[in-house]
Formats: C-alpha cells, structure tokens, sequence
C-alpha cells in the first residue's frame, strides 16, 4: 500500500513539478519489478493519478482561464480572435485534441487547460482522456516493468517511442489528410 500511494503522489506531482509525467509511469513499473507492489497495483495507482492531474487541469482551464483570457493582458497573450479559433476548432477536433495532448509531454497541461476553457463537455473529456491514458500508462508501466531488469534500456525502448510517434502521426494527420483530398476532389468533379 505504500508504494502504490508513493506511485500515485509521484505521479500527480507531475501536475506541479516540471518533470515527465512518462519518467514517473516508467518508475512505477519498476517498483512493480522490485517487488514493491503488484503491476495491476502499479497501474492502477498511476492510472488513478492522470486521470486525477488531468481533470484538475481541465477544470482548471474550464472555470478560471476564460476570466484570466478577457483580462487586458490576458487579451495581449491571447488575442480574442485566435481565442475564438482555438475554441471552435476544439468543438471541432476535441477527441484528436485530447489524444494529442496526452501524448505532447511538455505540452499537456496548456493543451488540456484550453480544452477545459473551450467549455468541451467534462464528461466527453474525462471519458476519451481516461481511455487513452489506460492504453499510455498500460504500457509505460509494462516497459518500466519489463526493462527493470535490463542494463541497456535506452536502445529497445528508443524503438518503442519512434512506433508510437508513427502511430500519433498516423491517426493525427492522415484522416484529416485524406478528407481535404476527398473534398478537393469533389470540388474537382462539380466544376467539370
């Protein structure tokens, strides 16, 4: 029981210190390998943590940012037509928003902020936010487990973050990709 709220506590400090919440899910793993605790114990408790760090960044975002935003500096920072934009496209693309932001380490917590400012349902967030982390912290967790016994870690799983980049690219960029080309081929066909 103590290391599982070490894991939690390590994890949702993520939310405040400038560390990778990655290093963190990566550790649990190896105390899970240690011994310390069970790996479903491991997960578990960093699964509870990033969904906990989230949330309270999204509602962060949800109920203070749009007050901070229509202030005089708030409005030099972030003009109200690139405000409006960023809202709208998060209406828009709010699940590729959410999965994006998952995985941009340093960029998380800002992502998720403006999620939460754009009045994005909290229920739709926490929903596709906890699923998507289930899947991040299963294997981060796993590779932290799985590597706690090896010496050279770095090489294999350098391979697994360029599989998972590739993965990110692909669902990020290839479907709005290929509905522009759809579109401009349509457009292509009505003007003949």
């Amino acid at each position: 029981m103590p290391a599982a709220l070490a894991i939690f506590l390590a994890v949702l400090s993520t939310l405040f210190l400038p560390l990778p919440e990655e290093l963190a899910l990566l550790g649990a793993g190896w105390l899970a390998h240690s011994g310390a605790l069970p790996l479903w114990g491991a997960w578990l408790a960093s699964w509870s943590a990033i969904v906990a760090g989230d949330s309270t960044t999204y509602l962060i975002g949800r109920s203070f940012l749009p007050a901070l935003l229509r202030t005089r500096i708030g409005s030099r920072v972030v003009s109200p037509e690139l405000r409006e934009w960023a809202e709208e496209l998060v209406q828009r693309h709010g699940f590729r928003a959410i999965l994006l932001g998952r995985f941009l380490v340093a960029l998380r917590g800002p992502v998720y902020l403006a999620i939460g400012a754009s009045k994005y349902p909290a229920l739709r967030f926490t929903l596709i936010n906890s699923a998507v982390g289930t899947v991040e912290v299963a294997l981060l967790v796993w590779l932290g487990y799985v590597f706690g016994r090896s010496t050279r870690p770095a090489h294999e799983v350098r391979w697994v973050e360029v599989a998972v980049a590739l993965a990110m690219a692909a669902i990020l960029i290839a479907p709005p990709l290929l509905k522009w080309q759809l579109l401009r081929r349509r457009k292509h066909a009505v003007e003949r």
